[in-house]
């Protein structure tokens, strides 16, 4: 009896079998050889072969998971973009895809818009597809978002981001309605104006903010909560401070930072007046002796009035996570 030799587990080898398997049309055979290639070595040329192959079997979930891990060497040429959003539109992702596609119009390099405009109409076309044969699944999902302010907090956002399979029209539609609903909580009402910020929506629409107010805002015009100008300044004055003495500190407060300004979302700035005094007092209340060195006296009032409104938004999402 013979013995099979094993064949050394290295890469040049595998991808050799997945180049061998193509050659017998055994696709299958040629994406599990490639996968093992890819457990040895990540990068982007046989991602995106992969990701292909996903596409062809119809692993499309599979295919979104393991280009999202290379984002940005998809977003580096229209090319590579191309083939993201025929990810987004597999899976039915269509506000993401409208979103990315929005963005890259705005940053318009040369000889870039036709492509994006062509892009632009076949996701509508596929979107437009969708509404014809997934009739019963869009009223399903629409009317699981109806019902958004029966659930807490963790699930209201896991419906809400459902949300990104409606046709972009019919988002909107729903959108609006959830903003202006006081029982969904303000950061899931943040996270749909951001995506309606993203979609460049230009007509102005209403919103419940954190102080049960209605205000308007036309999307277009803002950009997303760490476009803020307080935020930049507040993340300027943190990183020339802490990043070299105590950069676990800096992490540590953005990540707060981040989830405040989301609920501040989108009037930080009008709420916000000194970044320097919100930066110091967020320091402060991680580590008071080392937030002593950037103020002075006189600011010791100002200060303890701006950790009064940190302390409010700590428990409000606290009592909105609970």
């Amino acid at each position: 009896m013979t013995n099979k030799i094993p064949f050394p587990k290295n890469y040049e080898r595998f991808i050799e079998l997945g180049q061998e398997a193509i050659k017998n049309n055994n696709l299958i055979g040629a994406v599990d050889y490639y996968e093992h290639a890819y457990a040895i070595r990540q990068d982007f040329p046989l991602n995106l072969v992969l990701v292909n192959m996903y596409l062809e079997i119809g692993e499309n979930e599979q295919a979104l998971s393991l280009a999202s891990e290379m984002k940005e060497k998809y977003f580096a040429y229209l090319d590579y973009v191309e083939i993201y959003i025929q990810i987004l539109i597999q899976n039915h992702l269509f506000i993401q895809a409208h979103s990315i596609i929005n963005e890259r119009i705005l940053m318009e390099q040369s000889g870039e818009m036709r492509k994006l405009i062509s892009l632009k109409k076949k996701i509508r076309h596929v979107e437009l597809m969708y509404q014809q044969f997934e009739v019963g699944k869009i009223k399903e999902l629409k009317e699981e978002l109806q019902q958004l302010n029966k659930h807490n907090y963790y699930e209201q956002m896991a419906i809400v981001k459902k949300a990104g399979q409606l046709p972009q029209e019919e988002f909107i539609v729903i959108g609006k309605k959830i903003l202006v609903d006081v029982q969904v909580h303000n950061l899931v009402r943040s996270w749909i104006l951001e995506e309606l910020v993203r979609l460049h929506v230009k007509e102005e629409v209403e919103f419940f903010w954190r102080d049960n107010k209605k205000y308007t805002v036309v999307p277009a015009s803002v950009g997303t909560p760490l476009d803020s100008a307080a935020y930049q300044r507040i993340l300027l004055f943190l990183e020339k401070e802490l990043i070299n003495d105590d950069p676990i500190l800096l992490v540590d407060i953005m990540e707060e930072i981040r989830l405040h300004f989301a609920l501040l979302y989108p009037l930080a700035d009008e709420i916000i007046e000194d970044p320097r005094l919100w930066a110091v007092s967020y320091v402060s209340s991680y580590n008071h002796s080392i937030a002593q060195k950037y103020q002075v006296e006189e600011e010791q009032l100002e200060i303890e009035k701006i950790q009064k409104i940190q302390s409010e938004i700590r428990f409000e999402l606290e009592k909105m996570v609970l």
